[in-house]
């Protein structure tokens, strides 16, 4: 039977990551509901269903890749799982050999979104550091993977906000995020650069922190794939709203813990006052 690879997109505050779980709501388990309600796989084992990449809880993503087996043509395949779908869009398509994997991606991109008042300058000097193979066992939990290669590790002005964009073969649970508060931490000034490199080459086992999930998207799975868009205007008005929803959130939730933080600091300077 003919496989298939298709790149979806979805709101991760709406999940509990993209993995399934038994009584949660997920993108992986959304998606499989539809892949049967519109019966374009009877079984899901026989179809041999994988996903790309897993996203966390409030992580949300663009450019994720599922694979399955299925009689159906490519189009006619994304929109009938577009027609079941409610909070996942799919948006491209390809045929692809019987023995595709879409873990086995030449590369990832994720991207963290800040506000604009963030200093790009000032955070391009942490990330710089973290470009090309390094040990980052000291910002990921798995003791046993922990030597990669990042490709690019950028902060840039992007329009009305601060991108945070990192490309590399594979990515390890939480690295990204990891990396992401240490250059805010950096930026804050609550942390220095010392600190940071020394976390990097293993000297020190200080934790960095961790960035909250909201800002952060995976924005394309890469293969070497000639994806073919599906014509459906539907489908990308609903991923552009995506995105515009998730940048207005973003900058709600930092104005949140904006005043949280300086309601702490004036506490402080209460109790440390004669």
């Amino acid at each position: 039977m003919p496989r298939l690879a298709v790149k979806v997109a979805y709101d991760g505050q709406g999940f509990h990551g993209s993995a399934r779980q038994p009584g949660l709501a997920t993108a992986e388990g959304e998606i499989l509901h539809a892949l049967r309600r519109a019966r374009i796989v009877s079984d899901v084992s026989a179809a041999r269903f994988q996903i790309a990449s897993r996203t966390d809880r409030g992580v949300s993503a663009f450019g994720n890749v599922i694979a399955f087996n299925t009689a159906l043509e490519p189009f006619a395949a994304v929109r009938a799982l577009n027609a079941k779908l409610s909070r996942v869009w799919a948006w491209a398509a390809v045929q692809v050999p019987p023995d595709f994997s879409p873990r086995r991606a030449l590369g990832r991109w994720y991207r963290y979104e800040l506000s604009p008042d963030h200093e790009s300058e000032k955070m391009q000097s942490v990330l710089s550091l973290f470009e090309g193979q390094h040990d980052f066992r000291n910002f990921i939990r798995d003791r046993t993977r922990t030597v990669l290669r990042i490709d690019q590790a950028k902060a840039t002005r992007d329009g009305d906000l601060v991108a945070l964009d990192f490309r590399a073969p594979s990515f390890r649970w939480n690295l990204v995020r990891r990396l992401v508060s240490a250059a805010l931490g950096v930026e804050s000034g609550a942390i220095t650069m010392g600190e940071v490199v020394r976390a990097l080459e293993g000297t020190s086992r200080s934790d960095l922190g961790l960035a909250p999930p909201e800002g952060l998207s995976l924005m394309d799975v890469f293969f070497d794939l000639e994806f073919e868009r599906v014509k459906d205007p539907t489908t990308l008005d609903r991923v552009r709203q995506l995105r515009s929803e998730r940048f207005r959130s973003l900058r709600f939730v930092e104005a949140v813990v904006g005043r949280l933080e300086g309601s702490l600091a004036a506490l402080e300077a209460e109790e440390t006052s004669p």
